[in-house]
This record gives C-alpha cells, sequence and structure tokens, in this order.
C-alpha cells in the first residue's frame, strides 16, 4: 500500500464542514474521521516533531529533529521497509533546515527555492538592521511584500496548493508500478497571510482584497489585535475561509487525479493539520503561543484502512506516524511516543486519556497545556496565568468559564499530570538536539512567516 499524508498548515477542525470544504466533508463522511484530535504544539515549530517523529517537540533541546539518530521519522521508518518516498513543503520550519528531509528520496522545499523567498533572505541577511534603508522597507513591508509577489510572478505568499500537487503527482507517474511509495505534502494556502484567489474570495466577500489589503489585515491581526476594528474582523474570518476553500478544491483535485491514475484505491491517505487557526476569538489572528481550542483541534482523516464512520475519541498529531505504520502493515519503533489511533477506532485501545503541549520560543515550558479524554483542559499562558475549562460544556473558553481557583479535584489531577510530562521530557532534552533557537536563521525564518515583526 502507497501512502499519502497531506498537512494543511493552520487548519481549524471546524471548517471542515459542508459550506467552507464540502469536498473534504465528504471524504471525511466516506473515510475514518477522528472528530476529537489535538495538536501537541501551536505552531509549525512546536507541531511537527510530534507528526514527523511521534516526539513531543518538549522531548527534543531546540527546534527541529536531530540532523541523524535520536529519533526515527516516518519517511526512515517507511524507505527502511522499501517504500519511495518524496515531501514537498513551503514552510522553513517544516523542511531540510530543520532535518525534516530525513528518510526522504526527494525533498521539495519551497521556502528556500522560490525567488520571493531568496529575495527576501537577502534583505534579511545582508541589509543592517539599524540602517536606514533597512528601516524604510520595514515602514512599507506590506507594500514591499505585495510588491516582491507581483514582480516574481508568484500569485500568494507561498507556492500553492495546486503547484506542489503537480510536483508531487509527476514524480509519482515516475514511480514503477511494483514500488509502494509515501509522499508527504505540507500546504500553506491556510496559513496568514490569507490570500485566496479572487473567485474564492467572492464566495465569501462581496469586492474581493487585492494583496496587499490581505497582508496589512494579517499583520494588524497578529501583531496588533487591539487595533482591529469588528469588520476587520469579519473580513479575516471571510479571507481564512476562502483560502480554505481553495485548499478543498485543491485536495478533491488531487484525490480525482489519482482515482484516474488508478493508485488511490492503493494508496493509505492521512488528512490533517499541524494546528489551528484564531479569527478574532481571544482578540487574536493566527497561531499565537497559546493553547485555546481554535488553535489545538485539527482534523484527522483516514482513508484506504478499512474502516470507516467517526470515532469521537481523543487522540493526538503524536500517533500520526504510528497509525500510518499500523496501517501498511508495520510495526513501530520503540522511541515513537504516540500510538496508533487505529487501535482506537477499533475499540482495541480506549481514548488518550492526557494529551500535552508545549512551546518555545526559548523552550519556555511555562507555556504548556495537558488536555483530559472527557474535555476537562488546564492552560499555562506563562504571565497570562493559568486556566482550568471543561471544554465539552464551555467551548468559547471565556473568562467566566475559568476553573481555577474552585478547588477542583480535576486541576489537582491535571496539575499532577502536566508537571510529570514535563520531568519526563526534560530527562529526554539531555541527549536529543535540533537546531538552537538561538541560531539566526530561526529568527529570519520567525520573521518570513510572519511570528515576529
Amino acid at each position: 500500500m502507497n501512502v499519502l499524508l497531506i498537512t494543511v498548515d493552520s487548519l481549524r477542525a471546524d471548517r471542515v464542514n459542508e459550506e467552507v470544504m464540502p469536498s473534504t466533508r465528504s471524504f471525511a463522511d466516506d473515510a475514518l474521521e477522528f472528530t476529537e484530535c489535538v495538536a501537541n504544539g501551536p505552531s509549525t515549530p512546536a507541531s511537527f516533531p510530534s507528526i514527523h517523529a511521534s516526539r513531543h517537540f518538549a522531548s527534543i533541546q531546540g527546534l527541529g529533529i536531530p540532523a541523524e539518530g535520536g529519533v526515527v521519522t516516518l519517511a526512515e521508518h517507511l524507505h527502511e521497509a522499501g517504500y519511495m518516498t518524496s515531501g514537498y513543503t513551503d514552510n522553513h520550519f517544516a523542511s531540510g533546515s530543520y532535518h525534516y528531509d530525513r528518510g526522504f528520496d526527494l525533498i521539495h522545499d519551497a521556502s528556500s527555492t522560490t525567488e520571493a523567498g531568496k529575495l527576501k533572505q537577502f534583505v534579511q541577511s545582508n541589509l543592517n538592521k539599524s540602517g536606514l534603508l533597512f528601516k524604510t522597507i520595514e515602514r512599507v513591508y506590506t507594500q514591499a511584500d505585495a510588491f516582491w509577489t507581483t514582480t516574481t510572478g508568484n500569485e500568494s505568499e507561498y507556492e500553492r496548493a495546486e503547484s506542489l500537487n503537480r510536483r508531487a503527482l509527476e514524480w509519482i507517474d515516475e514511480q514503477d508500478d511494483d514500488e509502494d511509495w509515501f509522499v508527504w505534502l505540507h500546504y500553506m494556502d491556510v496559513h496568514h497571510p490569507y490570500e485566496a484567489p479572487d473567485e474564492y474570495q467572492r464566495k465569501f466577500l462581496n469586492e474581493p482584497a487585492n494583496v496587499a489589503e490581505c497582508r496589512r489585515l494579517s499583520r494588524k491581526g497578529t501583531h496588533h489585535p487591539e487595533d482591529m476594528t469588528d469588520e476587520e474582523w469579519d473580513t479575516i474570518r471571510r479571507l481564512y475561509d476562502a483560502e480554505c476553500a481553495y485548499t478543498d478544491d485543491q485536495i478533491d483535485s488531487l484525490l480525482t487525479e489519482l482515482d484516474e491514475r488508478g493508485v488511490r484505491d492503493d494508496t493509505v491517505i492521512c488528512l490533517t493539520a499541524d494546528h489551528g487557526e484564531l479569527v478574532g476569538e481571544h482578540q487574536h489572528a493566527g497561531h499565537p503561543p497559546e493553547f485555546w481550542e481554535g488553535i489545538i483541534r485539527v482534523p484527522f482523516i483516514l482513508d484506504g484502512v478499512g474502516e470507516t464512520g467517526t470515532v469521537d475519541d481523543q487522540i493526538r498529531l503524536l500517533d500520526t506516524a504510528p497509525t500510518l505504520a499500523d496501517a501498511v502493515g508495520l510495526n513501530a519503533p520503540s522511541v515513537w511516543q504516540g500510538e496508533s489511533a487505529l487501535e482506537v477506532a477499533r475499540g482495541d485501545a480506549n481514548a488518550r486519556e492526557f494529551a500535552f503541549g508545549d512551546v518555545g520560543r526559548q523552550i519556555n515550558y511555562e507555556r504548556s497545556y495537558v488536555r483530559r479524554a472527557d474535555g476537562w483542559k488546564l492552560i499555562r499562558h506563562a504571565d497570562d496565568g493559568e486556566f482550568l475549562y471543561d471544554v465539552q460544556s464551555a467551548p468559547a473558553e471565556t473568562a467566566a468559564d475559568n476553573r481555577v481557583g474552585e478547588g477542583l479535584t480535576v486541576y489537582d489531577e491535571l496539575t499532577e499530570q502536566l508537571e510529570e510530562h514535563q520531568r519526563q521530557m526534560a530527562a529526554l532534552r539531555s541527549g536529543e538536539r535540533g537546531v538552537d533557537e538561538d541560531d539566526e536563521m530561526v529568527e529570519e525564518h520567525l520573521r518570513d512567516l510572519g511570528y515576529i515583526e
């Protein structure tokens, strides 16, 4: 069996619905859908070790995964089993720069190959940040960004899903019929700034916004949310939905192409996201280093595994690699920290009783969370304090819903579980090192992706 892993950056679980993503909704209805999948981090750097290597972000010192040894990636595991492997990404933090190329015969990293990316990286790397030229560029960043997009012939900030699909399908066509393959596609379209093609914007807006306006709103909502108007929040939500609708069409197109090639029936397909997104909730846009449900709840859909239906028990992105290995009859490496979600679907295992997440910058484990399978969740947001919610009864997670300080036994249980998790992660970190967070490349990549101004 072939394996196709599609990860959609910043896709909220609730957008897989008939109005915004009808084709993906139909795909999920005919497949095996896990409705309670949670991310182990609120950003690409914090989440991707769990997806590719079944490791908590907090178990590795620095960002990414080690250059060699220590962990085993899904691509390495499948490659060792005889699979041909290829990956397609346009996110620095999900690329070879952070060693996610391990196990791939081919990795296409558009974030380091596009002309716009090269130009931006040159500006960041070669101009004196205290100099007049850099400050001038920074003041007109939105217009400059739009100019780079237009002059380099790119229609958006990132390489579009349609283009990544084409690259992957060309590679699939080159493979021998008797060889199994593993393809990983990471779509960036849903990541801010939201600048879907006009035809998709018109589904949600009276008039499409131009590139400069999309990026202005994105930067304002992400970095200066206190200045946003209600009208701007509404536009942000509509632009986000337009990107989801575009991505929906590209997922449908890819599945259709696999059908026409006669390979879909021989392919296990997993569709998920590295994290979700805020579009005005908690007065934020994007995915700040916080653990609200809109950020950690992600879709998780499996096709071609001999099971269909809906599973409402909690699983984690940590379970992605073990699940796909199980789907093709492979045992999971002992170093993987997750377990196969198929065991939950079959009734051979209970819901994952606890899910954990941590986050850097500077590996700040005062920002972390634990979520119990019944929906009770303890969040630590460093100086912003602790929050305890029953998200089944209070999904909006408002200030009035916060149960910290009420003397509930669930608070003590979740505190104990989270602190024990952090002790275990600290012990593992001493032996595993990724890319140092102080590396100059990290700051450039954070800036390119809009995490910092």
